[in-house]
């Protein structure tokens, strides 16, 4: 499963890709330290080949 950490900054916006749940909150914390805002975690949908 894959998570996409979505967030803004004055310049514009970052979309970044992690495996796992915890690896993705750690980096959305790393970023609103950093002065990121509207920092938000979006789990990647499953889909099933037909």
């Amino acid at each position: 499963m894959a998570y996409f950490i979505h967030a803004r900054d004055a310049a514009g916006g970052i979309t970044l890709r992690r495996e796992s749940r915890e690896a993705a909150v750690k980096k959305a914390e790393e970023l609103r330290a950093m002065g990121y805002f509207e920092v938000e975690i979006v789990e990647q949908a499953e889909t099933k080949a037909a």
